[in-house]
């Protein structure tokens, strides 16, 4: 059986993990949910992409996630719109 002062378990939340541990995950998971909502609504509203394109860069966004997202907008081709 492992000793603990009372002042070293204020810190730590559920199962033994720390509430700051907790909260950067949980954030982390938001964002990560975030970006992909953001990624996917932009595939999805695009012209310029064929349904296959499209089905592709999804395939990629959900497999490879946040590596997923920035590939896609550093592989993109977009449009440079000029007025």
């Amino acid at each position: 059986m492992l000793f603990f002062p009372m002042n070293m378990m204020e810190n730590f939340g559920i199962m033994g993990i720390p509430f700051g541990f907790m909260f950067f995950g949980l954030l982390w998971a938001v964002i990560r949910i975030l970006i992909f909502i953001l990624v996917v609504i932009d595939i999805l509203k695009r012209d310029d992409l064929d349904t296959l394109e499209k089905i592709l860069w999804l395939l990629v966004v959900w497999f490879l996630g946040i590596i997923g997202a920035i590939i896609y907008y550093l592989l993109s081709k977009r449009k440079n719109i000029k007025n």
